[in-house]
């Protein structure tokens, strides 16, 4: 099997790039990031040539194309009128996570409960709103800010009163112009929960999959938002879990068969709380860090890709039986996703002792090259990696990451959240005194 894989960067291609090539697959990476153009430098093939890898693409017809990001869909959507297998991009996936009216819309038709929202064409007229229309009191849960483009992971933001939501949207004006499309929305108070499933054009071909992940950089969910520090994921046993229910997978099936949607990976953000679970936004593409920590439930890449692209079943692929747990690990000037990328040389070229692997042991490459000196990263952010285990103790493949964290991984300047446990024990138990199964397959201790 042939696999053209596109990414924006590397951070989920480079892994999964790497374990099909295990597998015994041709591969070849087309990285858009000429700033990351050496993540996976003597690791998997690679180019920097858009054309070439079309051209190597279309060689032969059982290729499959392959993107982790969103932002190509124009292109996708080429590939595929041209004939080509195409998994996991396409116009249609762009819209629905970057245009959050489109999206929220789309939430609605198929019976999603969501949060009031308003929607603003500039930062001035979300401004405007606040100044007229108050919300004091912390108990209401305030308000999130979002924009309707990528301006970072830490641009979204959540203030108890308008006041703060005000004086921090000066702050963004400042920072990326007042032209910024975005919307206000009331927060609800409950444990952020993503769910999952892949589309195979027609139907659902996996199991129900959800992510408990901890944004924030520092312990205690102190400091700078990231993509994700630490992740719990698993595949529910059951085929119709609660929360299948109620982001009504059925009616989304008929909706994205109706619009001819891609095939490819559909994740909801929601928020669960007592009285249901809340639509946030779409995350149609694979996860940062989720996808990295899944695929250790996925059995053969290759087998689970192949019969995505040709319209089959997955469900064969997928280890229901443990549960999958990350914690992301950096170096400087991570997390400084905004900084100047000329400036930027902390992140790069910093040696990596003790790596078990590349994606099925402990750990699982981001921001890596390998050179004649040994593993270095490659990736100005410093991005590094994760460390990702799998169990059914959340104690227990908490301690097997930081034991290798501790006695055998060495990087320096090595950053890393060390409170895994504490963090999404919280999650699991505010999960389940609002009513909300996780998994049985998991205990807490």
């Amino acid at each position: 099997m042939r696999v053209a894989f596109y990414t924006e960067g590397g951070q989920c291609a480079i892994s999964w790039a790497r374990r099909l090539l295990d597998e015994g697959c041709e591969v070849l990476v087309y990285n858009k990031a000429k700033e990351a153009k050496d993540v996976g430098r003597g690791l998997i093939p690679l180019t920097g040539s858009i054309e070439t890898w079309k051209v190597w693409g279309k060689q032969k017809p059982d290729t499959i194309f392959f993107f982790d990001q969103s932002g190509a869909g124009k292109l996708a959507d080429e590939l595929r009128n041209s004939g080509c297998r195409v998994v996991n991009s396409g116009s249609f996936m762009d819209r629905l996570e970057k245009d959050r009216e489109f999206g929220e819309k789309i939430a609605a038709k198929i019976g999603m409960k969501l949060p009031p929202s308003q929607p603003f064409p500039t930062i001035a007229a979300a401004i405007a709103f606040l100044q007229t229309n108050p919300k004091q009191e912390a108990g209401d849960g305030g308000w999130a800010w979002k924009p309707n483009r990528q301006l970072g992971s830490n641009a979204t933001f959540v203030g108890k009163t308008s006041a703060e939501v005000i004086e921090f949207l000066g702050y963004a004006q400042r920072t990326w112009g007042d032209s910024v499309s975005c919307i206000l929305q009331e927060k609800i108070a409950g444990v952020p929960l993503s769910t999952a499933r892949w589309f195979n054009g027609t139907t659902w071909a996996s199991p129900v999959q959800a992510t408990l992940e901890n944004k924030k950089f520092m312990n205690d969910d102190k400091g700078p938002a990231t993509g994700c520090s630490l992740n719990l994921v698993w595949f529910y046993e059951n085929d119709e879990p609660r929360i299948a229910k109620e982001c009504h997978y059925t009616e989304l099936a008929a909706v994205l068969m109706r619009l001819r949607a891609p095939a490819g990976l559909y994740d909801i953000n929601a928020i669960v709380d007592h009285r249901g679970a809340w639509f946030l936004e779409w995350t149609p593409r694979l996860g940062i860090d989720s996808e990295l920590t899944s695929q250790r439930g996925i059995r053969s890449l290759s087998k689970f890709i192949h019969a995505l692209a040709t319209g089959g079943d997955t469900l064969q692929y997928f280890n229901r039986s443990h549960c999958y747990m990350a914690v992301r690990v950096s170096v400087p000037p991570y997390p400084a996703e905004e900084a100047d990328v000329d400036k930027l040389k902390a992140g790069l070229d910093v040696p990596i002792y003790g790596a078990d692997g590349l994606w099925d042991k402990f750990f699982v490459m981001m921001g890596v090259k390998l050179t004649p000196e040994g593993l270095q990263t490659a990736e100005p952010y410093g991005f590094v990696g994760v460390i990702c285990t799998r169990g059914r103790s959340l104690k227990r493949m908490c301690d097997k990451i930081y034991e290798y964290l501790d006695e055998q991984l060495r990087i320096p300047n090595l950053q890393y959240r060390t409170d895994a446990y504490e963090a999404v024990k919280k999650d699991l138990l505010k999960m389940a005194s609002t009513g909300w199964e996780s998994t049985s397959i998991l205990k807490v201790n």
